[in-house]
């Protein structure tokens, strides 16, 4: 018997999960003080909901500071594109004496990666400053993640010149050629506890920006008062070797910063309904293979970057015996298998956030699993850009009240 199997838990602590499932705003993304604002009107939708007797623990979405890169005069034209790959060539041609510097510097990096170590301040800088800042504000835990490289804090005046922001006192400057999605850890002091780099990458985040994959070796769990805390960013949540090492390290509280880039109600890329997939991950990283992962958080961001669509429905979910409850789940889901291993899933969907059109079976009992489908597609083309409902997308807030184990 594996050894984890044979523990029992040494305490119970309380905590209060929050999940923000925000929208982008590009138009906020003007200047740096402008995102600033909105990193912190993002956080602000948790607040009524904190707990007062009990330690909150806020998780906000992936990618939640890459708007970062089209802020200020260089990003202007950018702002003005309608689709990414676009927008990344015009960011370009602001950011080209710094790009030719580290493809010097750092010989046969991608014209792509030379741009965002160009960008290596103005992304890490503000987005860590102002969520810092806002979680020693209200004492929260608090979790998001980015697109940074490694970094080194420099004073020098010639340095903040080149390659930072005057006047600042200090710029980040990277600490290598390698480029990455990031998930940040502040405590309720503001101190920051930890970042874990996303391991596995999508397709879509290797073609487009070019990152460089975490290593599974140097994934941690962080000791706080409400437990040890794992981070896994998106896909890294559905793969049973991350989450073995999670197990391993003694975590019981999963983050699952996400934010899916395809339409929400539809195919995925590996199923033929994406919904149905995410329950591998929320619900899947609570079986019986992963002993002390006892809660899941997953906060989703949607909304449209220019023209990658980012949507879906947060959760916040629980190891138990217990078979989920049918009436709580997805919209078009049909049960709780697991896609890719075809055994029914255990655990409490503790709460899951709507989407912008209820699902069908709520009104019609007896409605065909395909008519359900075909509906919600039908709402989720709506959302795209350019069409009818482009952009209409439900921010949300859910929140529950745990017991954390501690092993």
């Amino acid at each position: 018997m594996n050894i984890h199997e044979t523990q029992q838990c040494t305490e119970i602590r309380p905590a209060r999960l929050i999940a923000v499932g925000n929208q982008i705003h590009l138009q906020a993304a003007v200047t740096e003080h402008s995102f600033s604002a909105e990193l912190e009107r993002i956080v602000n939708l948790a607040v009524p909901h904190l707990a007062i007797d009990r330690p909150n623990l806020v998780a906000l979405g992936e990618f939640l500071g890459l708007p970062l890169a089209i802020t200020g005069r260089r990003g202007y034209l950018s702002r003005h594109m309608h689709t990414a790959n676009v927008a990344i060539s015009m960011l370009a041609l602001g950011y080209t004496r710094r790009m030719l510097h580290y493809r010097r510097l750092y010989p046969g990096i991608s014209l792509v990666r030379s741009l965002f170590l160009s960008l290596s301040d103005v992304l890490y800088r503000p987005f860590e400053s102002t969520l810092s800042r806002v979680a020693a504000k209200h004492s929260i835990y608090l979790s998001a993640t980015t697109v940074t490289p490694h970094v080194l804090c420099s004073t020098s005046t010639a340095d903040i010149n080149r390659f930072g922001r005057r006047n600042s006192g200090k710029v980040y400057l990277p600490d290598g050629p390698g480029l990455y999605n990031t998930s940040f850890l502040w405590g309720p002091d503001g101190q920051l506890i930890g970042t874990t780099e996303k391991v596995y990458l999508a397709d879509s985040e290797k073609a487009t920006f070019d990152l460089t994959p975490g290593e599974l070796d140097s994934v941690q769990a962080f000791e706080t008062e409400i437990g040890k805390i794992g981070m896994a960013i998106s896909l890294d949540a559905f793969a049973p070797e991350y989450l073995q090492k999670l197990d391993s390290l003694g975590a019981s509280i999963v983050i699952q910063n996400d934010a899916r880039d395809l339409p929400w109600a539809g195919p995925s890329r590996t199923c033929e309904w994406q919904p149905q997939e995410q329950l591998n991950s929320v619900l899947g990283s609570l079986q019986d293979d992963y002993p002390h992962l006892s809660f899941n958080i997953c906060p989703m961001q949607v909304g449209n970057f220019f023209d990658v669509t980012f949507d879906g429905q947060s959760t916040i979910t629980r190891k138990s015996d217990n078979e989920p409850d049918p009436y709580c789940n997805f919209v078009g889901n049909n049960g709780f298998v697991h896609t890719m291993t075809g055994k029914a899933m255990k655990g409490d969907i503790l709460a899951i956030s709507p989407w912008v059109e209820e699902d069908l079976i709520k009104s019609k009992a007896k409605i065909a699993l395909a008519e359900r489908r075909s509906a919600l597609e039908q709402v989720a083309r709506q959302l795209l850009p350019g069409g009818a409902r482009a952009n209409q997308y439900s921010e949300s807030v859910i929140w529950a009240d745990v017991d954390v184990p501690v092993w």
